[in-house]
């Protein structure tokens, strides 16, 4: 169900941590100010990306008359899965990058707050349903590809490519296939035949899924494909 609000965003999650407040203990209810505190920063930031043309019209203009900021502009309408997914899978993988703690904790925070705004009326059923279990993935999967990102970029970093190579491909690419120690992968979001095996760690390997992105600088040598530079990996 949805009800109408007149809420802002930073009304509604204030009401969110003040639900919580009493019943939490202080270690955990610290864990729900951050993510709250970084699900701000990341409306604030970027999600007028989303905006229609009337709502980035409306926007620009209290944002520079009158210095208001996304989360005190616009309500539950733009507090959706998109934003939720966004936030989770790009802007906590990007711009935070934190230990695997950390994620696992906003992670946590962020889909119990996902429940909360529909068991509150902030978010339609029908949209809550589909979302629901993505939301719930995004949740594990955040955490999971910090520790692989880091796997692949300590073995790049420790097996520099240092023999001629033929081809030099810096890009975003789609995990499409997985062997223990080998990965496969195509172009992201533009598709390209898939380039493999790309040797990695026999942990990194268990550790990644089909359709996680990974930001690399490959590397054609006549031995196959390597690693030259890794970067951030996406879950979604």
């Amino acid at each position: 169900m949805k009800t109408e609000s007149a809420k802002t965003i930073q009304e509604i999650l204030e009401e969110f941590l003040g639900e919580h407040r009493n019943r939490l203990k202080s270690r955990t209810y610290s864990e729900y100010v951050d993510t709250v505190d970084y699900l701000k920063m990341y409306l604030n930031e970027y999600a007028y990306h989303f905006l229609s043309s009337e709502e980035e019209k409306r926007y620009e203009d209290l944002n520079l008359n009158e210095d208001r900021e996304f989360c005190d502009i616009f309500g539950s309408e733009h507090l959706t899965f998109t934003e939720i997914s966004d936030f989770l899978a790009e802007f906590m993988v990007r711009r935070i990058a934190g230990i695997r703690t950390v994620m696992e904790s906003v992670g946590r925070v962020t889909y119990k707050l996902f429940k909360w705004l529909h068991e509150s009326g902030y978010m339609m059923d029908e949209g809550y349903e589909y979302a629901e279990p993505l939301v719930k993935q995004l949740k594990a999967d955040l955490p999971k590809v910090i520790g692989v990102s880091d796997l692949i970029y300590d073995y790049a970093e420790a097996h520099p490519v240092k023999v001629p190579y033929t081809k030099d491909i810096g890009d975003f690419f789609e995990i499409a296939k997985i062997e223990p120690g080998k990965l496969w992968l195509k172009g992201y979001p533009t598709p390209m035949h898939c380039i493999g095996p790309v040797p990695v760690p026999r942990e990194a390997s268990s550790g990644c899924k089909v359709g996680w992105r990974i930001s690399l600088r490959l590397l054609k040598t006549e031995k196959g494909w390597r690693i030259q530079q890794a970067g951030f990996i996406y879950p979604m």
